[in-house]
């Protein structure tokens, strides 16, 4: 290995001398964890004062640096190229730069509690972790890009074959790029690199997992891969998305208060309502993720929208170009759900609640699926709502968090196979599926769940249905929210389908209960206040 280095120094060297450019005799091998590389005394251009890179630290400092800063840190030069998503092999050759990690040593900000943004001249940022800096955690290929090993460096270098690195871009030339390097050749995921690097922001881990700012922002990444920088603390929101409306009131309704622009099931919830007799006077109607009116979110002056992330991204385009940020949730599975809900904790500053809250769910999870696990069998269920809108019944498809629901509760739903959200289906279809129970759920208190069991009861044509020829169809329980969709009354949903499903196995659990104290504790309010309308086994 060491002859490697050597051959590799020596390379270095001739490559330098023959391009014009000046390195001392004096070589060293800088080692941080596993990843090694080779540094040199390398003359940059002294000439040149102009700031190439701001770095902002954690708590909002800058430092500006220019060329003759860099010529302050150990000079690495190493060897590496990029593969394209298809395949290419392109840009291999010899890099010379400063290595990340003694650039942000230098002033105390590498740290495992860190994230770090490199943000472009064009606009595109990367973020990394700490491992990054490290080189850990990054495919490596050799220039056949095949799978190997090896250790690389990321470098932001200013020089590649001996020719100082240009970018020019809208007048302007950049010399700095993200570059991934080795002391043999290494090629790395070109996603990884990075060009006309002009500023690079450290930032905290939230509880989130994703990154805090403390100079007045919080950065989370959302639904859509994207990094959200928003401004603290949050005075007014917008939320493209009803479900996601009830999960701010639910981390607390002073929160709530501060949404300015809703959809319909927001502003028109009862249970939200309860809490919040002001909120029809205060909220705006705003469209709903596919079809927000742009106008209207401008003219309420949000901090911050919040959206879905199935949302029209032309939308969240047009929003984040006035400045707007736009954070994109998935509450369709348990796992989304908590960490949308950690998300909106941190933006909220509400991440202690939140993380209570995800124990809470946890928990509840867990004690639901340690005993279905054991059930004997598991019940054919279809849950059914009724549209006011279409005059029909609609089963949710294999997109919707009501299967995962019935699945958690030792059910199998039979409409899970259906294709995205939901769907219409008529009696003839139920009769093939043949189900062993039935669940009725309804979101308009002018036709409640009980009323459409009534008269499904009473209609000849379900008479012959195995779940109403022996009495298991069942109205979901609705307090002004119905309980089996994504929002904060879920859990009590899956306590409430566990034991419709499994009354055996739950026959210490109580539901009624179990609602009473989760109005106390996480909405602080009186359980007789709530009226709760369904079956309750």
């Amino acid at each position: 290995m060491r002859k490697v280095a050597s051959l590799f120094i020596i390379s270095v060297l001739i490559l330098s001398v023959l391009s014009g450019g000046c390195i001392s005799s004096e070589t060293s091998t800088s080692k941080t964890s596993n990843t090694s590389y080779t540094t040199a005394s390398v003359s940059l251009s002294a000439s040149s004062k102009e700031v190439v890179l701001t770095l902002v630290g954690p708590d909002g400092t800058k430092k500006s640096l220019t060329f003759e800063n860099l010529r302050e840190f150990p000079q690495v030069a190493g060897r590496g190229g990029l593969r394209t998503k298809k395949g290419s092999i392109k840009n291999v050759g010899v890099y010379k730069g400063v290595a990340l990690v003694d650039l942000l040593k230098k002033f105390g900000w590498l740290s495992e509690g860190h994230n770090y943004i490199i943000k472009a001249a064009d606009g595109y940022t990367l973020t990394v972790d700490y491992d990054f800096l490290l080189g850990k955690g990054v495919p490596l290929y050799d220039e056949a890009g095949n799978p190997t090993n090896g250790s690389m460096v990321p470098i932001l270098a200013y020089e590649f074959n001996g020719t100082p690195i240009e970018f020019a871009l809208d007048g302007k030339t950049y010399t700095l790029k993200l570059a991934l390097v080795g002391n043999e050749t290494l090629i790395t995921p070109g996603n990884r690199w990075v060009k006309a690097v002009v500023e690079i922001d450290v930032v905290r881990k939230s509880s989130s997992g994703e990154t805090e700012g403390d100079a007045g922002y919080v950065i989370v990444k959302d639904f859509r891969n994207r990094t959200v920088k928003v401004k603290q603390p949050v005075n007014r929101m917008v939320s493209l998305y009803g479900l996601a409306t009830q999960m701010v009131y639910f981390l607390g309704v002073e929160d709530g208060k501060k949404i300015v622009g809703s959809t319909p099931l927001a502003i028109n919830d009862q249970f939200i309502a309860l809490i919040d007799p002001d909120v029809k006077s205060r909220m705006v109607f705003v469209g709903s993720p596919k079809s927000a009116n742009i106008e209207t979110v401008k003219g309420l002056n949000p901090d911050v929208v919040l959206t879905a992330y199935w949302g029209d991204e032309n939308i969240n385009k047009a929003l984040e170009g006035l400045g707007i940020p736009v954070i994109a949730l998935n509450l369709e599975t348990m796992d989304s759900y908590l960490k949308s809900l950690e998300i909106v904790g941190d933006v909220l500053g509400k991440e202690e609640k939140a993380k209570e809250a995800v124990s809470y769910y946890r928990e509840a999870v867990a004690f639901v699926t340690n005993r279905t696990s054991k059930a004997s069998g598991r019940p054919r269920v279809l849950l059914i709502q009724y549209s006011m809108k279409d005059k029909a019944f609609k089963a949710p498809g294999k997109e919707y968090f009501q299967n995962r629901m019935i699945e958690m509760a030792g059910g199998d739903s039979v409409s899970k196979d259906l294709p995205g959200g939901w769907n219409t289906i008529n009696v003839e279809q139920v009769a093939k599926w043949n189900p062993d129970v039935i669940i009725v759920v309804s979101y308009s208190p002018k036709k409640p769940a009980p009323e459409i069991k009534r008269e499904l009861l009473s209609d000849p044509a379900w008479s012959q249905i195995k779940a109403v020829k022996e009495g298991k169809v069942y109205a979901m329980p609705n307090d002004g929210e119905s309980w089996d969709y994504p929002a904060p009354k879920w859990v009590l949903g899956l306590y409430w389908l566990a034991k419709v499903l499994h009354p055996e196995l739950f026959s210490d659990l109580d539901v009624k209960a179990k609602a009473d104290e989760f109005y106390e504790r996480w909405y602080g309010i009186n359980p007789s206040d709530v009226n709760i309308v369904g079956d309750m086994p």
